[in-house]
């Protein structure tokens, strides 16, 4: 509804502001220096505002969908990226041609429901793509509220929750597939699992490794000696999934490869590149290669990702805690180590034995 101000100027005139304010809109005012003109322009103004015609208020979730693609996207990490853009490609061919403000919690549903057999986790991961997109137009002012932040994420039924995940792969099934990796034409993908293997890093993170914020022959201070020593060759990444940088150390086998691998001319600052390539964005996984060769190794039902999860089996068979583990993993919460918890109960007698070799207890 709109509302009239008297204003008085330090020279004796009068103004006139008028606001109106309609839910779905943002606030338009305009002065007057009649209180008849502001009135006029209040009453015709409100009506234009309700049909949605006044001041290019018309935009559709696809023009929201494209100033998301244009200023958010970039932000997010690059594995987060691809998801990201198939997703709202698939709520631009069902709302896109909508304009924003008749957009409802129940229009999404709607379009969910259309997801038949998808399961739930799926489910959330679409309707998160079109919150974030409405909720970047809300701080344009494009809308006053995201109608889907009234929606509650929808927990799996007990009949879909499935097992964790658990396939830790063997020493002797690591060097098995390093083998068949070795006979790939494409020779990034044996020092993809041997550096995935050693480091724990996530796929997008490896693909998104710089030449320039590798130390390959660090040195490092050794406090019991005093003196300085060569240490383990490391890698800052910056794009990482949580959008938190984070350091990733490759010891043996993989730092000798990023070594050799430093030593060739290269003409992208991308690690992982193709040879002779200049990319100036991070590269693609190999994952047709590394789907063949995994397969000729015999190990169709391992995933990249299982290097990761053996990575960290191993830094706990080790005697890492779970602190060092989330820091040396990028996990951001002791929630995301949850499922490691057991394994290092094992070896919390360590600790133990070692105040009472101390004489502490």
């Amino acid at each position: 509804m709109p509302t009239i101000e008297e204003r008085k100027h330090d020279d004796g005139s009068v103004s006139y502001r008028v606001k109106i304010r309609l839910k779905g809109r943002p606030q338009v005012s305009e002065t007057f220096s009649r209180k008849t003109d502001a009135r006029i322009w209040a009453q015709q103004m409100e009506v234009e505002l309700r049909r949605g015609r006044a001041l290019g208020l018309r935009r559709t979730v696809a023009q929201a969908i494209d100033h998301y693609l244009e200023h958010e996207l970039p932000l997010l990490a690059e594995s987060e990226r691809h998801n990201r853009i198939y997703h709202l490609k698939w709520w631009r061919e069902r709302l896109g041609d909508r304009r924003l403000e008749e957009i409802r919690l129940a229009d999404a549903r709607e379009c969910l429901l259309t997801l038949v057999g998808r399961k739930i986790a799926t489910l959330n991961r679409y309707r998160v793509a079109l919150s974030a997109v409405l909720s970047t137009v809300v701080e344009e002012e494009w809308l006053d509220t995201n109608p889907l932040h009234r929606a509650r994420r929808r927990k799996r039924p007990n009949a879909e929750r499935e097992e964790e995940r658990d396939r830790e792969v063997t020493s002797e099934e690591i060097e098995r597939l390093k083998a068949s990796c070795r006979r790939s034409e494409d020779s990034r993908l044996h020092a993809l699992v041997t550096c995935a293997h050693a480091s724990g890093a996530r796929e997008g993170e490896l693909m998104g490794m710089e030449w320039r914020r590798a130390e390959l022959w660090p040195r490092v201070y050794d406090a019991a000696t005093g003196e300085t020593r060569q240490g383990v060759p490391r890698v800052e990444v910056v794009d990482t999934k949580n959008g938190t940088s984070r350091i990733l150390y490759f010891p043996g086998e993989a730092g000798e490869i990023l070594r050799q691998m430093k030593k060739q001319p290269r003409l992208s600052p991308y690690i992982f590149a193709p040879a002779g390539a200049r990319e100036e964005k991070p590269p693609r996984f190999p994952r047709q290669a590394w789907r063949y060769w995994r397969k000729k190794a015999g190990l169709s039902d391992v995933r990249f990702h299982d290097l990761r999860h053996s990575w960290a089996c191993m830094l706990l068979d080790s005697g890492a805690t779970l602190a060092q583990l989330m820091i040396l993993g990028g996990w951001k919460s002791a929630i995301m180590v949850r499922r490691y918890a057991a394994r290092a109960q094992r070896h919390g007698s360590d600790a133990v034995e070692v105040m009472h070799r101390r004489g502490l207890l």
